[in-house]
C-alpha cells in the first residue's frame, strides 16, 4: 500500500468529519424578541380611477407575528372552545380564538425515548398555527363563531369585522393516508364584503406555526425556509442569535422579513416540519425566534422559531367574495410525504449538496426496512449493498495497493541512488508504475468515493424522521448518539455521554489499517497513519449512532475483504527499469579519506 496516497485519502475523510462536526453552532442562549416594524402601506393595488366610489379602507396593521418574547397560551380563557378532527395518523385541535389550529397530535410518534406520550406540534404553550395577523379590527385572540359543518372532516369558523366584511375559515383534514397525505390540512380563507361600497383590504400575514427543539441536540437544526419559485433558502437560528466565530461574526437580529415572491414557507426542527403552500404565491415572509415559557423540567426557557407568509392586498366589490386556498403540511420529515406537498417541497428535508445521494440512500434503507422491520438491520444491509456496488473499485484498489507494497524496496533504492538527481528519480518512479501496471493514487480512490456517500448518509440520518427513536440491540435511538449513561464529568468535544459503538468503530479501523500492506516509507508517514484512527474517534463520538453503525460495519466488511485478498496468491512479477538494474548492480563508491 502506498502510505502517502492513503494518508491523503484519510486526511480528506478527516476533513469531511471535521466539517460536519464543526458546521453547526452550539445551542444558543435565549434572546428576547421584539415586534416587527410597521409594514409599508401598499399602494400598487389601490384603486386608481378617481371616479370610482370611495372604498371603505381597512388600514394595514403592524406585521407582528409572534408578539411578546414569551408566548402565552390563549387557552387560559374559559370561553375557549376546542374542536378536534383526526385521521389514522394525526389529530388536529382547532381553537375558536382566531379560528386557527391550536396544536397537532402525531399519533405514531412518541415524545421522546423516555416518554411514550404522543408528540405534539405547535403545542398549546405557543401561539396557534395559521393565525391571521395584520388585519385591522381583528385581534388574534378574538373569538370566532363555530359553524355547524356539513362534512365530518371539516371545521368552519366565521367572524364579522366592524360590520364591514365577514371572514370564513374552513379546514378539511385529509383522510387519504395511502397517498402520503395523512398530515395535510386544506385551508380555505374567505373574505366577503358586507357593504354597498368597494372594500379595500390591506396585506396580511398567515402564520405557519411555531417549532421548538425536538431533542437536546436539536437547537442548531431549527430553520425557517421559503421557496421563491426558483430557489429555496433556509434561515437557521444562528441568523437571529448572531455569531462570534472569527471571519463570520454577525450581530443578533430580532426578526427577518422580505417582500418577494413566495411559493411556500416552512418551519422545521430535526425531525418535524410545517409547510404552508398557497394556491397563489404570497408577496413576502416574516420570521423570528420565540422564547417559550420555561417548564418545570427545563433548566432554562426553550428558544424556538416562528414565521409567516405575507398575502397581498385586494379590493372587494360590494357583496363580493375573495377566497384564498392553502395546503398545510404539519408532520414528520418523511421524504415521500414532504415531496408530495408541492413544487420543491422536498428541499425542506435539507439534505444538502449531496441531496440526490441522500434520497437514494433513504429509498434503499426504507426498502430494506420494509422486510426486516428494523432500521439497524436495514443500515447493515445498506452498507453491504454499497460495498457490493463498489466492490470492483475496491478490489482494483486493494490489488494495486498490494503490488505497491512490493515496490517498496525498489522505490527506496531509487530514493537513495538518485537523491542528487530529482528529475531522474521522478522518471524512474513513473517508469516503475508503468512497467508494473500500478496506479499510485489507487490507495485513496475508494476513500474519495466514500466522501459523498458519507455526507449523503450524514444528512439523511440526521433529517429523516424514520430513524427517530428506532432501536437496534442496545441502541435506543439510531438518530442520536447512544447515551448508555451520563458521565459525572464532561470531555471536551465529546460531551458527558458514554457511547460504546465509537469504541467498536475505533478497534475495527485499527484492525483494518493493520491488515493493509506496509511498504518501507518514512517514519513520519507511518506515525501519521497509525495516529489517524485516534483523530477520527473524538470527531465521530457524538455522531448519530446509525451513522457510526454504518461506518463500523463498513470497516468489518473491509476487514473481511482484505483478509481474502491477503490470502489470495498473486502471480505478480516485479519488473525493474533498466537504469535501476544498472544502478543496483553498480558497486558502491568508497568515500575518499582525507
Amino acid at each position: 500500500m502506498d502510505k502517502k496516497n492513503t494518508a491523503i485519502g484519510l486526511l480528506l475523510l478527516a476533513s469531511a468529519f471535521a466539517l460536519m462536526f464543526f458546521q453547526a453552532p452550539p445551542p444558543s442562549q435565549p434572546i428576547e424578541t421584539s415586534p416587527a416594524p410597521p409594514a409599508q402601506s401598499p399602494s400598487q393595488n389601490t384603486p386608481s380611477n378617481p371616479s370610482e366610489a370611495i372604498p371603505v379602507i381597512v388600514p394595514q396593521a403592524n406585521l407582528n407575528v409572534s408578539g411578546p418574547a414569551e408566548l402565552e397560551s390563549i387557552g387560559a380563557n374559559l370561553n375557549e372552545r376546542i374542536v378536534t378532527r383526526d385521521n389514522a395518523l394525526m389529530e388536529a385541535r382547532f381553537t375558536n380564538y382566531g379560528g386557527a389550529i391550536q396544536e397537532i397530535v402525531l399519533k405514531d410518534f412518541e415524545r421522546s425515548r423516555d416518554d411514550d406520550s404522543p408528540y405534539i406540534m405547535n403545542e398549546r404553550r405557543s401561539g396557534p398555527a395559521l393565525e391571521l395577523t395584520g388585519l385591522q379590527g381583528l385581534d388574534k385572540s378574538e373569538s370566532f363563531q363555530l359553524v355547524e359543518p356539513s362534512d365530518p372532516n371539516t371545521v368552519e369558523f366565521r367572524k364579522v369585522i366592524n360590520d364591514n366584511y365577514q371572514i370564513t375559515r374552513r379546514y378539511t383534514i385529509s383522510q387519504d393516508v395511502e397517498n402520503e397525505k395523512a398530515y395535510l390540512v386544506r385551508h380555505e380563507l374567505e373574505f366577503r364584503n358586507l357593504t354597498a361600497n368597494p372594500l379595500f383590504i390591506g396585506e396580511f400575514n398567515l402564520n405557519s406555526g411555531t417549532v421548538a427543539p425536538s431533542g437536546p441536540q436539536d437547537a442548531q437544526l431549527l430553520t425557517f425556509g421559503y421557496f421563491d419559485g426558483e430557489d429555496t433558502e433556509f434561515l437557521a437560528q444562528g441568523k437571529f442569535t448572531g455569531s462570534n466565530i472569527p471571519f463570520f461574526k454577525s450581530a443578533p437580529r430580532d426578526s427577518i422579513s422580505e417582500n418577494r415572491n413566495v411559493g411556500w414557507v416552512s418551519l422545521k426542527n430535526q425531525f418535524f416540519i410545517t409547510i404552508l403552500k398557497p394556491d397563489q404565491p404570497g408577496i413576502g415572509y416574516f420570521a423570528q425566534p420565540v422564547q417559550f415559557p420555561q417548564s418545570a423540567d427545563e433548566s432554562r426557557p426553550q428558544l424556538g422559531m416562528t414565521g409567516s407568509m405575507k398575502v397581498g392586498s385586494f379590493t372587494l366589490a360590494p357583496q363580493d367574495t375573495q377566497t384564498y386556498g392553502f395546503d398545510y403540511y404539519i408532520g414528520p420529515k418523511e421524504f415521500d410525504r414532504v415531496s408530495r406537498v408541492g413544487e420543491n417541497t422536498e428541499e425542506g428535508m435539507q439534505f444538502g449538496f449531496f441531496g440526490a445521494i441522500s434520497k437514494l440512500l433513504l429509498t434503499m434503507m426504507n426498502g430494506f426496512y420494509s422486510f426486516t422491520h428494523n432500521y439497524g438491520v436495514a443500515i447493515i444491509l445498506l452498507t453491504l449493498a454499497i460495498k457490493i456496488v463498489f466492490l470492483p473499485i475496491n478490489l482494483m484498489s486493494s490489488r494495486s495497493m498490494k503490488r505497491m507494497g512490493k515496490l517498496g524496496e525498489p522505490m527506496k533504492t531509487i530514493n537513495e541512488k538518485f537523491a542528487d538527481n530529482p528529475t531522474k528519480k521522478q522518471q524512474l518512479m513513473m517508469e516503475m508504475y508503468k512497467l508494473n501496471k500500478v496506479n499510485p493514487v489507487a490507495g485513496c480512490l475508494p476513500m474519495i468515493i466514500q466522501i459523498p456517500i458519507f455526507f449523503g448518509l450524514f444528512y439523511m440520518l440526521r433529517s429523516a424522521a424514520e430513524l427517530r427513536l428506532a432501536d437496534f440491540v442496545w441502541i435506543r435511538d439510531l438518530s442520536m448518539e447512544e447515551g448508555i449513561f451520563t458521565l459525572p464529568f464532561s470531555i471536551p468535544f465529546m460531551g458527558d455521554q458514554f457511547n460504546i459503538l465509537p469504541f467498536i468503530y475505533l478497534v475495527s479501523l485499527v484492525v483494518q489499517m493493520g491488515m493493509m500492506p506496509t511498504p518501507s516509507v518514512d517514519n513520519a508517514q507511518v506515525k501519521m497513519m497509525k495516529f489517524m484512527p485516534y483523530i477520527f474517534f473524538p470527531i465521530i463520538y457524538t455522531f448519530a449512532s446509525g451513522l457510526v453503525l454504518y461506518w463500523t460495519v463498513n470497516n468489518v466488511f473491509t476487514i473481511g475483504q482484505q483478509w481474502m485478498i491477503n490470502r489470495k496468491k498473486d502471480d505478480f512479477e516485479l519488473v525493474l527499469p533498466a537504469a535501476l538494474k544498472k544502478a543496483m548492480e553498480a558497486p558502491k563508491k568508497k568515500k575518499k579519506k582525507r
